[in-house]
């Protein structure tokens, strides 16, 4: 069964806080507060509660030195069949599927971070906390705050300009410029660096007043925060280090079906990733679902661009956009909005100063209005559940340690759900289509000598393309019989491609 690990950096090297026989205290459990309720709000770093148990005090006695030091937890790797110990028995005493023989592998206490394992949170421990006696020893309650704190933290002065046009205005330059300062200050500061790859850099970033210091965590939303990809930034672990990421909520997904009649998720990356069974996932009792409020446009909140005596200077400026048409009357009744905040020069109202100081003006094409638009109607025309729990006793974080990062899950996509069966009056399913965990918390506690991991979460629809009309001509030679395809005819309609069989030559 895998378990959790934990190593602490004191600035020489990481020390594990894993064995309970050890006079290292061992990790007890702990809980991460992480991500969004909603996409109106970007994330904040994530804040890890945890509990150590120290056998001798060794590490309490130096509980006031333990505020930023570096902490990471993982989750030990998915074992290869050389690392099944013989203690296990002999393969004839085996009572389980070979799929699920890792389940009764119990790793050996790693004495450092691996480099094959998966990292759930990497972070440094904050200020204060608690220690009280336990048994014959000592319980430590802390907490730790993701490496994403760094960029809140940063709020120095940005590179100003001798363009006298500039005069009293920093953080001047091209949104190229600016991420490659972001990175370098970040770099500087051991903080994890921002990968933008992907995401359209031409719209000029307005600069500030030399009196107003934005932190680097808000340079960066604001830099991209008018795009239709609609970006939600997190901090993904990896390994011993991490990087600053964005989950593009308005990119279109692809949904497929496979030969087996399982359907399957395309992201904007075009990697295939399988669908969840709705057996794998708790929701609750009732199997409750939420009714959106609908929302009815988005304002960028922008700025405009104006000049005295030739200096520029930069007022708001919102620029508004509906869904087009592609919601019923009934839903724009009444007029609900999600702003956002973006640092996109919208308006010249300079008389040409901003121009010819090398600054353009942003506004939103055909492409980046239908793609606010279809965020729109995916938001507005999808039930939503309202309790998703990934569980390690029902989905094995080996095969799917996706949905247990402190981060969004990329998408993904239910199959056989109670809900699946509702369509709405555009015969699309109403509680049906791709997601993506956009919050939550994850915790971890042992359970009648077995560890737990569970993730209880904020799922957010995806919306969804088709590349091309589908006919039923396109399922060709799809081996799946109507008997066995556990669809609904709504469902059918969502699904863009449909796996071939592939044929096996023998070869002598």
């Amino acid at each position: 069964m895998q378990q959790c690990f934990m190593f602490l950096d004191w600035g020489d090297g990481w020390t594990a806080v894993n064995d309970h026989v050890n006079d290292v205290a061992a990790l007890d459990g702990f809980s991460i507060q992480w991500g969004s309720d909603a996409i109106d709000t970007q994330p904040d770093p994530s804040v890890m509660s945890f509990t150590l148990r120290d056998r001798t005090g060794w590490l309490t006695g130096r509980a006031l030195t333990l505020a930023g030091a570096r902490v990471l937890v993982q989750i030990s790797e998915q074992p290869t069949w050389g690392m099944l110990r013989t203690d296990m028995g002999a393969w004839s005493a085996q009572r389980m599927r070979l799929d699920a023989m890792h389940q009764a592998y119990t790793p050996g206490v790693p004495s450092s971070a691996s480099s094959t394992a998966t990292t759930l949170f990497d972070g440094l421990i904050q200020n204060g906390g608690e220690v009280r006696p336990h048994g014959a020893g000592w319980l430590l309650e802390l907490s730790a705050s993701s490496r994403m704190t760094l960029w809140k933290r940063l709020q120095k002065q940005g590179p100003t300009s001798s363009d006298a046009r500039f005069t009293g205005l920093h953080w001047v330059g091209s949104a190229d410029a600016r991420l490659a300062e972001l990175n370098r200050r970040a770099v500087s500061a051991h903080a994890p660096r921002a990968n933008t790859s992907g995401l359209d850099t031409s719209a000029s970033p307005a600069p500030y007043k030399t009196d107003d210091y934005p932190s680097q965590l808000d340079l960066l939303h604001r830099t991209f925060a008018h795009s239709g990809m609609f970006p939600l930034w997190y901090e993904y672990p990896d390994r011993d280090s991490s990087r600053l990421d964005y989950m593009p909520f308005g990119a279109p997904v692809t949904i497929g079906i496979d030969a087996h009649g399982r359907l399957t998720v395309t992201d904007w990356m075009h990697e295939t990733l399988d669908g969840l069974d709705a057996s794998c996932i708790i929701t609750d009792d009732d199997q409750a679902l939420t009714i959106p409020e609908p929302v009815t446009q988005f304002v960028v909140q922008g700025k405009a661009a104006k000049a005295s005596d030739g200096v520029l200077d930069f007022d708001q400026h919102d620029t508004e956009i509906t869904a087009g048409g592609m919601l019923p009357d009934n839903l724009t009744a009444t007029q609900s909005s999600i702003t956002v905040e973006s640092d996109a020069v919208a308006a010249d109202e300079s008389d040409g100063v901003w121009g010819r100081a090398g600054g353009t003006v942003w506004q939103p094409g055909a492409d980046e209005k239908a793609a606010f638009a279809r965020l729109l109607v995916t938001m507005d025309r999808r039930l939503r559940p309202e309790t998703i729990v990934f569980d390690s006793l029902k989905l094995d974080p080996a095969t799917h340690s996706r949905f247990y990062i402190t981060a969004s899950s990329g998408p993904f996509i239910i199959q056989g759900a109670t809900a699946s069966r509702l369509a709405g009056d555009d015969g699309t399913p109403a509680a049906g289509g791709a997601w993506a965990s956009i919050g939550g918390t994850l915790t971890y506690q042992w359970e009648q000598g077995r560890p737990r991991l569970r993730n209880e979460v904020t799922i957010w629809p995806l919306p969804t393309g088709t590349t091309h009309m589908v006919k039923w001509g396109d399922m060709g030679a799809w081996p799946v019989t109507w008997a066995t395809a556990a669809l609904t005819l709504a469902e059918l309609s969502l699904i863009d491609t449909y796996q071939q069989p592939t044929t096996q030559e023998e070869t002598e």
